[in-house]
């Protein structure tokens, strides 16, 4: 029994994948499988049964392409969100439906959004070693002000499961309410300026930095040039083809088994399907 509109979720979800795969293959443009959505593939061959949202990745330079693609041909079943064409919280983009409503109480306030499929670019990183560290520095700093900036709005702040440091900061944010300081913006001007400054096709490694899991998410880009199919329901995704290696460096060895229950519903969600 589908108790919390989960199944129905993820069947709606999946005709937002069958609408973005197209939408790349129609402009030839490279896609992964990426996160939950990779590792629902791999474990379950299908979502992640408790999963509320779709994780695909690109290269900086096809991201780009989509976004101008999606912004000028938005379709109205389908409605595409950049930081620059809507009032989204995040600097990544997301493709919506509104097939179903999702209450999001993971962060101080409420956040009411439709069905999502999350769209993360893959960025360039310096081949230079030094010069990386102090870009990693620059941009931990850039999300974190982008972070505070909108606390109350996106931070999970139930989510237990963390770095000491990142805990501290939480607090930090409850005492000192920052988005009254900060300007959210400009801040995601500057970290837009930051991710591009190093191009995707010269760089050794590259990095989803706005993923979940920031600097975990680094891969040799010959990790993303080698692909496989993986199936997921009835459909085929494409994503790296050594997922193990990805996979173990995101969620560990044993990313094969199961999370806690807390993770399992990290995002604190209610879902409302829209009747037709």
């Amino acid at each position: 029994m589908d108790i919390d509109n989960r199944k129905k979720l993820h069947d709606i979800e999946l005709e937002i994948i069958k609408y973005f795969i197209n939408i790349c293959e129609k402009l030839g443009l490279r896609y992964y499988a990426m996160g939950g959505t990779l590792l629902g593939a791999v474990r379950h061959k299908d979502f992640i049964p408790w999963d509320d949202d779709v994780d695909f990745g690109m290269p900086r330079p096809d991201y780009e392409i989509l976004v101008q693609y999606l912004m000028e041909y938005n379709d109205e079943k389908f409605p595409f969100k950049n930081y620059r064409n809507s009032d989204i919280k995040t600097y990544f983009s997301r493709i919506e439906c509104k097939k179903a409503k999702i209450i999001d109480n993971s962060a101080e306030k409420s956040d009411i959004r439709y069905a999502w499929l999350d769209i993360f670019p893959l960025d360039g990183t310096p081949n230079n070693r030094f010069i990386f560290k102090l870009h990693k520095i620059n941009l931990l700093r850039l999300r974190l002000l982008l972070q505070y900036s909108q606390f109350s709005d996106i931070v999970n702040v139930n989510l237990t499961e963390r770095p000491l440091i990142e805990r501290i900061l939480i607090q930090v944010g409850k005492i000192i309410k920052p988005e009254k300081y900060l300007n959210t913006s400009k801040i995601m001007k500057k970290m837009d300026r930051a991710l591009k400054k190093y191009e995707y096709n010269s760089s050794r490694n590259v990095v989803n930095f706005m993923g979940a899991y920031k600097f975990k998410e680094m891969f040799s880009k010959d990790t993303y040039d080698n692909t496989s199919f993986y199936k997921f329901g009835s459909i085929k995704l494409t994503g790296p083809k050594d997922y193990d290696r990805v996979l173990r460096q995101m969620y560990g060895s044993n990313y094969m088994q199961p999370p806690s229950k807390m993770i399992m519903n990290k995002h604190f969600t209610n879902i409302i399907i829209e009747e037709d």
